[in-house]
Formats: structure tokens, C-alpha cells, sequence
């Protein structure tokens, strides 16, 4: 009963975010015109700052851990390798193709991977998380901004070189470039600066769930209901299950060093995945519902996790 209480505790603070926007939409305080700008502002500037100062400030990879490191990197790749050309011949919509691949393997690490590790495995774990979130984020951005702009086209498939040029005037990708950039040079930045852009940085994500609310309609994951099924049972059970057996059996982490990838594969997903969704007019609908069912279902499937893999010992 404590990893329930504890499992939803972690999911109840955004989800009670989306609960103030459907609220505040509904007595008119959030309109379509405040949303849309407002989705624009956490696109353009809020993310991409985001992501500059979570690299910016990132502590130094610790290569010690490089074999867990390299192990969740491969996660990322193979589940986009797998998923990249297997998603189309179910999913005829190609606005909603892009979305179910980054719903599907990419999880929001950046909000539940340091609370966990540390509630679960103490600091230990939480230096761990934090190598995984600084080794893994550009990749992550970098590679979701390239998914999207590949079935950005209404059309016929889109170019590699088109693809390419489109992610090159994806915001987000700038905040990865300048904040590798800074963070590898450690070029210096004055601390009004800094502290002001990490104020500002820090908006983004009760903001993004704030508009989520405000744009979330319940009918339309009934619309949504067979890629929903599929998308969740894929990323909180099937994804886990498979690299978490890898994970074990394969690589031997075990213990505290387990905690932080349980949670890199089992967290739900990204609310990035959704601001990209708006931008390049993907099937925001389908990404907002992804969203909102993973942070509820995730409360009983981490718990699950939690409880299994401590009863065999793992964690």
C-alpha cells in the first residue's frame, strides 16, 4: 500500500494541473486564443530554455556507471529502430503515427526519475538518475523532433533531407545545440542571468499541463480508444517487461543501480510529446489523451513494478 500511496502521489500533483485547466476553460478564464498562444510560448521559448538549463547545469556524466548508460541509450534507439517502421502498417493516419511512437518509448525520466530514485535507493540512485537524464536527454529531444518532422506531411512520406530541415527549425533542438554547447565549453553566464532564465525555464511544464487541461476533452478517447489500448499497454507494460528482463538477465543490474532505469522504462510519458504534437500538427488530441491515461495507469503499474520486482529480490 506505501508504493501505492507512493506511486500516485508522484502522478497526482500534474494531473491535478490538468484538473485546474479543464476548470478553468470551462468558467472561461482559459480560452481557445489564451491556449493557443500560451502552447506557442511553452513551444518556442519555455521548452527550449527547459532543455538549455538541464543541460547547462547538468553535473558532470559519471562513466562509472557507462554500462547502465549505454543500456539506456540502446533502449532509446531499439524501441525507435522497432517502432519507426512498424507503427505505419497499423496506423493509417500519419498525424497520429508520430505521436504513438513517442508515446510509446519515451517516458517523462526529467519529472519522475530523480523523486523516485530517491525515495527507492537513496542517493545512490539519485547520482545515477541524474547521469541518465544528462546522457540520454539530448538524445531524446533530438530524436523526437526528427520523428515528428518525418510524419509532419499530410501527404506521401516525407524526404530525409525535408525531415531534417524541418527539425532544424524545431526550438527545442536550438535549447539541446546551445546547452551542449555552453555546457561542453563551460562557457560562463552571469547569475541575474541564470537565475532568471531557470525562473522562467521552470514554468514550462505546470504550464504545458495547465493548457493541456484547457484543450482536453473526455469524448475523444473514445475516439482514440484502439491506439490508446495499444499505446499504453506498449509503453507501461510491454516496454518495461521486455528491457527490464534485458536489463536483469542480460546487462546483471541489479539493486540500487536498477531503481533508475525501472523508472527511465516505466515512467509515463513526456509532456514534451505533446507541445511538439501541437507544433507540428500532429494528433494533439490523441497525444493529450496518451498523456493524461499514462499519468493515471502509471499509478498502478509502477506500483506493480515496485512490489514484483522487490519481491524477487531485484531492488
Amino acid at each position: 500500500m506505501e508504493n501505492l500511496i507512493f506511486a500516485f502521489n508522484a502522478v497526482a500533483p500534474s494531473f491535478s494541473i490538468v484538473l485546474l485547466g479543464i476548470l478553468l476553460k470551462r468558467v472561461g478564464i482559459l480560452t481557445d486564443d489564451f491556449i493557443a498562444k500560451g502552447n506557442a510560448l511553452c513551444f518556442k521559448i519555455l521548452f527550449p530554455l527547459l532543455v538549455f538549463f538541464n543541460l547547462y547545469d547538468a553535473v558532470s556524466i559519471d562513466f562509472t556507471y557507462i554500462k547502465i548508460i549505454v543500456f539506456c541509450i540502446g533502449v532509446i534507439l531499439v524501441s525507435v529502430a522497432v517502432l519507426t517502421p512498424l507503427v505505419p502498417k497499423f496506423v493509417k493516419d500519419r498525424r497520429k503515427v508520430g505521436v504513438m511512437i513517442q508515446c510509446m518509448y519515451r517516458g517523462n525520466f526529467m519529472l519522475y526519475g530523480l523523486p523516485f530514485s530517491k525515495s527507492l535507493g537513496g542517493e545512490p540512485s539519485v547520482a545515477l538518475a541524474t547521469s541518465i537524464m544528462a546522457a540520454t536527454l539530448p538524445i531524446l529531444n533530438t530524436l523526437g523532433v526528427f520523428i515528428y518532422s518525418a510524419f509532419a506531411d499530410m501527404g506521401e512520406k516525407t524526404s530525409t533531407k525535408k525531415a531534417f530541415i524541418n527539425a532544424l527549425k524545431n526550438p527545442i533542438i536550438w535549447g539541446v545545440i546551445f546547452g551542449l554547447l555552453f555546457y561542453t565549453l563551460k562557457l560562463p553566464m552571469p547569475d541575474f542571468l541564470h537565475t532568471a532564465g531557470n525562473d522562467v525555464a521552470k514554468m514550462a511544464t505546470p504550464l504545458a499541463f495547465l493548457f493541456l487541461g484547457g484543450q482536453f476533452e473526455f469524448r475523444s478517447a473514445k475516439r482514440n480508444l484502439k491506439e490508446l489500448a495499444i499505446g499504453l499497454t506498449t509503453k507501461l507494460v510491454i516496454v518495461p517487461i521486455i528491457f527490464l528482463w534485458i536489463a536483469v538477465q542480460v546487462f546483471h543490474i541489479s539493486g540500487i543501480d536498477l531503481i533508475p532505469v525501472f523508472i527511465f522504462l516505466s515512467a509515463p510519458t513526456a509532456i514534451t510529446n505533446y507541445q511538439m504534437a501541437i507544433q507540428f500538427d500532429a494528433d494533439y488530441e490523441l497525444a493529450g489523451d496518451f498523456l493524461i491515461y499514462s499519468m493515471v495507469f502509471s499509478a498502478f503499474t509502477l506500483f506493480f513494478f515496485i512490489y514484483a520486482l522487490r519481491a524477487m529480490g531485484l531492488i
